[in-house]
């Protein structure tokens, strides 16, 4: 099988151990990530990073994502919600390897837009059981 990602746009392609594929979302606040198929076993996941490089996943029995949003409370942009991150994480043997993406960069923030940082959690932490568990596929 041929592992391509069906267009720039596309946020993320899901491929599965069957051969098929799952194309996302074009956009941050409509990514598609909840219609992946729960019944099938993921192989690998190319995620588009904001400069248009792919992050692959693979080698993990479950999968993650989900955006963060804010909302400013001062300023020109009070009461408007902005995403500033997004996350992809994978689960293997009781460990969740997350890869935070900065997908907004505030004055003097050290973190730039298409930033990762790299972490791994236990999967009884508390930051990984308060995930919604609906988002997890594979």
């Amino acid at each position: 099988m041929k592992t391509k990602v069906r267009n720039k746009n596309t946020l993320f392609s899901v491929f599965f151990e069957d051969s098929s594929h799952f194309i996302g979302g074009e956009s941050y606040l409509k990514t598609k990530w909840l219609d992946i198929p729960k019944n099938k076993k993921i192989k690998h996941i190319f995620y588009r990073l904001p400069d248009g490089n792919h992050l692959c996943l693979k080698g993990y029995d479950k999968f993650f994502h989900m955006v963060e949003k804010c909302q400013d409370l001062t300023g020109k942009n009070k009461g408007k919600a902005r995403i500033e991150y997004a996350y992809i994480m994978g689960l293997k043997d009781n460990k969740v390897t997350s890869y935070r993406i900065t997908l907004f960069t505030k004055n003097n923030d050290r973190y730039k837009l298409g930033d990762i940082v790299r972490r791994e959690f236990d999967i009884n932490s508390d930051k990984i059981q308060k995930l919604n568990r609906e988002n997890w596929r594979g």
